[in-house]
C-alpha cells in the first residue's frame, strides 16, 4: 500500500470518527448500518467469505435464502461495531452503564486471587471493543492486548488513544507476554481473545470442523494459576448491549501441559460455538475462519452415469491422499443430481454458460430451478472444501457450488460450454486430446482415473473370494478376462467371441491355467449365450460370471487382482484402463461387429496409441494364444502406467 492511498484511507477514518461524535449515537449507528448494507452489495469478495463461512457452520439446517439474510446481518453489525468503536471517547463521556448492561461483574471477583490476577477471554463478536466498561468497574488497572495495525500505524495509534480514554490500558502485542505477566502478578485484569489463532494456533473442534485457536490465554492460566472467564457482548437494539461475565472456566489439568492445552482451549471455544449457534450474526465471520483446519469436506457429483461417478470416486481418493500428505483428512459425500426433465438439464447448460459473466446468476439457490426438490435439498445441506465432478453437465453444478462455497473445483473431461478456466484443476486423459496452452491448470493421465491400487485389487479379491471361496488356495496361472458389450457406435459379433472362447480355452489346457471371466451388464444376450456354452464343463474355468444374471460387485477388481494377465474388449475405455491400472499385462482386442467410425476414431485415439506406447497388447481374437505366450515367457515386456503419481502431484498445488 502506498503511502497516498495510506494517508487517504486514515484521512477518512478520522474524518468518520469526527462525523459520528458530532452527531447523536442513533444517527450514527443508522449511517452505520446504512453502510453495512451497501458493503453487503458491492464487497464481493468479502461476502462470499462471510457466506461460505455460514455455510460451513449452518449448511444443514438454514436454507441459501436465509444464510444470504445472515451474510448481511453480519456486514450491518460489523459496520455498528467499528461505528461505535470509533465513538468511544463519547461513549466513555455518557457513561457507558447507558449503552451496556453488565451482568454477573461479581464472577471477575470470585476469579481475582492475589497475585494472580484473571483474563477476560473474548472472541470477535458483537461489540467487543465495548467491552472496555469492564476498565470502568474492576477494582485496579484493565488490560486489553490489541494487535498491531501495520499497514496503518498512525490508525494503531488513534485506535489506542481511544481504548485508553475508555478506561483500558493496551498492550502492544509485541511485548505483550511480559506485560501481561506483570499485571497477574499485579492481581489485574488483562483481556486477551481466543480466536484467530492464524498459523501459530491450535486446531481445536469448531462447529463440526476444527479451527484454529489461539493458545496463549490458556497457557497462562495453567502456568500462574490465574482464572479465566469468558465474556459476551451481544447487541440489544436501540444501541444497547448485554455484557455477561460467566464464571472462570474448570481448568482440566493433569500435568501434561500440551495436553491440558488442548482440552481447555477446546473447551473454551466449545463455550463460544454454544453463544454463537444463537447469535451467529454478530461474529466477524469476514476472515477465513477454517483455513487453518486439519479437517476437509469433498463433494462428488455424482450424474447417474456409474463411469463417471467412478472417475470421481478415484479423484477423490487421490485429493485424500494428497491431504494427508500435509496431515490432514477429508470426509466424502456423493450427492445425485437429478434434472426436472431433459429440458431443464439443457436448460441449466445455457444458464451455466451466462453465469460465468453475470455474478448473481452464480447463487446456488438457482438449482432448485433445475433440479429435483430432493436433489437440491440434499445439495444444499453440504458445505464442500473440495467439489469433483465428472462430465459437462456435472461440471455447471460444480461450477455453481465451488464457486458459492469458496471451494476447489475439480472436473474430469471437458466441462461442456463452460471455460475449462472456471477451474482449479481440468482432469483430462490424453486421448481427448487436451489442449496444450492449458495445461498449467491440466492432470493429464495416460488413461480415465479409476479406483484401481493395490491395497483396492486386495480387497476386492478378498471379496470375490468369500463368494467362490473354491478360488481360495489355487496356484496356478490365472486368466482374467473382461467383456464388455454394445455401446455407442459399436455392436459385438458371435462369431468372433466363440473364436475368442476357443483360443482362451487352447491357451488354458497350454499352460496348465484358469480362466476368470465376467461379463458387464452391458453384454448382449446372444453374447452371454455364446460364453455360458463354451465355458460350460470346461475345467480350466473356475469362475464365469455374467453380470446381467448376477452383478457380483467385486468380479472386476476381484479378478484383476487375482489374475496374472488379463485379457479385455477395447470398445470400453473404463474397462481397458482398469485393466492397465492394476499393473497386469494387458492384451486388447477389437470387437468385429458393427463400429461407427466415430467408435473406431475413439478407439483408435486411446487403444492403438497406447499399443504404440509399450502400455499394453492389441490383438485379433485369433492370435491371441500366441500375445499370451510372448506375455508368459517374457520375450515382450510391457511398461507400467504411473498415473498416480500424475493425478496426485497435479493435485498437491491446491491442497
Amino acid at each position: 500500500m502506498n503511502s497516498f492511498k495510506k494517508s487517504l484511507i486514515l484521512a477518512v477514518i478520522k474524518l468518520a470518527a469526527l462525523l459520528f461524535m458530532l452527531l447523536p449515537i442513533g444517527v450514527s449507528l443508522w449511517l452505520g448500518r446504512s453502510l453495512g448494507w451497501i458493503g453487503y452489495h458491492l464487497l464481493s469478495k468479502k461476502r462470499k467469505v462471510v457466506y461460505a463461512n455460514l455455510k460451513t457452520v449452518f449448511a444443514s439446517t438454514h436454507s441459501p435464502s436465509h444464510l444470504r439474510i445472515m451474510t448481511r446481518d453480519v456486514f450491518i453489525n460489523f459496520i455498528q461495531s467499528a461505528v461505535e468503536l470509533l465513538c468511544l471517547p463519547k461513549i466513555h463521556r455518557l457513561g457507558f452503564e447507558k449503552f451496556v448492561d453488565l451482568q454477573d461483574k461479581e464472577n471477575i471477583d470470585r476469579a481475582l486471587l492475589p497475585g494472580r490476577g484473571a483474563i477476560l477471554l473474548a472472541i470477535h463478536s458483537g461489540s467487543w471493543e465495548l467491552a472496555s466498561v469492564v476498565g470502568g468497574v474492576t477494582k485496579g488497572p484493565y488490560h486489553v492486548v490489541a494487535n498491531d495495525q501495520s499497514k496503518l500505524p498512525e490508525l494503531d495509534k488513534m485506535l489506542n488513544e481511544y481504548r485508553t480514554i475508555a478506561g483500558a490500558h493496551v498492550i502492544t502485542a509485541g511485548v505483550a507476554t511480559k506485560e501481561i505477566i506483570k499485571a497477574m502478578h499485579d492481581n489485574e485484569v488483562v483481556s486477551l481473545v481466543l480466536d484467530q489463532g492464524g498459523k501459530t494456533g491450535l486446531a481445536v473442534p469448531f462447529f463440526g470442523k476444527t479451527a484454529s485457536m489461539s493458545t496463549g490465554a490458556i497457557r497462562l492460566a495453567l502456568k500462574y494459576g490465574c482464572g479465566i472467564c469468558p465474556v459476551w457482548i451481544e447487541r440489544r437494539g436501540n444501541g444497547k448491549h448485554m455484557l455477561k461475565v460467566s464464571p472462570a472456566i474448570d481448568l482440566s489439568i493433569t500435568g501434561d501441559m500440551e495436553k491440558d492445552v488442548y482440552v481447555n482451549v477446546a473447551k473454551a471455544a466449545n463455550l463460544f460455538e454454544r453463544q454463537l449457534k444463537e447469535h451467529p450474526n454478530e461474529y466477524m465471520w469476514f476472515y477465513k475462519v477454517f483455513k487453518y483446519s486439519n479437517q476437509s469436506q469433498i463433494l462428488i457429483i455424482d450424474d447417474g452415469r456409474t463411469g463417471h461417478l467412478r472417475q470421481s470416486q478415484a479423484l477423490a481418493r487421490h485429493l485424500n491422499e494428497a491431504l494427508k500428505k500435509k496431515g490432514s483428512f477429508a470426509k466424502e459425500n456423493t450427492v445425485s443430481v437429478e434434472w426436472r426433465s431433459p429440458r431443464h438439464a439443457t436448460l441449466f447448460s445455457a444458464y451455466v454458460f451466462l453465469s460465468q459473466y453475470i455474478g448473481f446468476l452464480r447463487r446456488e439457490d438457482c438449482l432448485k430451478h433445475f433440479l429435483t426438490g430432493s436433489s437440491f435439498n440434499e445439495l444444499m445441506k453440504h458445505k464442500a472444501d473440495f467439489v469433483v465432478s465428472c462430465g459437462s453437465q456435472a461440471a455447471g453444478v460444480n461450477y455453481i457450488l465451488s464457486q458459492n462455497h469458496m471451494a476447489k473445483s475439480v472436473s474430469i473431461l471437458t466441462p461442456g460450454l463452460l471455460s475449462q478456466d472456471r477451474f482449479d484443476v481440468i482432469v483430462m486423459p490424453e486421448h481427448d486430446n487436451p489442449k496444450l496452452y492449458l495445461r498449467t491448470r491440466l492432470i493429464i493421465p495416460k488413461v480415465s482415473p479409476n479406483l484401481i491400487n493395490a491395497n483396492y485389487l486386495k480387497e476386492q479379491s478378498e471379496g470375490l473370494q468369500k463368494y467362490f471361496s473354491h478360488l481360495k488356495g489355487s496356484v496356478r496361472t490365472k486368466f482374467g478376462v473382461l467383456i464388455g458389450g454394445n455401446t455407442k457406435g459399436v455392436k459385438f459379433d458371435e462369431v468372433q467371441i466363440r473364436e475368442l472362447m476357443d483360443q482362451l480355452k487352447e491357451a488354458a489346457l497350454h499352460y496348465n491355467a484358469d480362466i476368470l471371466l465376467t461379463t458387464s451388464r452391458r453384454t448382449p444376450a446372444a453374447i452371454e449365450q455364446v460364453i455360458a456354452k463354451e465355458l460350460k464343463g470346461f475345467e480350466r474355468c473356475p469362475l464365469c460370471i455374467i453380470a446381467n444374471q448376477r452383478n457380483i460387485p467385486e468380479a472386476v477388481g476381484g479378478i484383476l487382482g487375482l489374475s496374472d494377465l488379463v485379457i479385455v474388449s477395447g470398445e470400453s475405455i473404463s474397462m481397458v484402463s482398469e485393466a492397465l491400472s492394476s499393473g497386469r499385462p494387458t492384451i486388447v482386442f477389437s470387437p468385429n461387429g458393427y463400429y461407427r467410425d466415430t467408435a473406431r476414431d475413439k478407439y483408435e485415439g486411446f487403444v492403438l496409441k497406447l499399443n504404440e506406447q509399450g502400455y499394453l497388447m492389441v490383438t485379433s481374437v485369433g492370435d491371441i494364444k500366441s500375445k499370451i505366450a510372448q506375455l508368459l515367457s517374457r520375450k515382450i515386456t510391457l511398461k507400467q502406467l504411473d498415473d498416480q503419481n500424475t493425478i496426485q502431484s497435479g493435485l498437491a498445488s491446491i491442497v
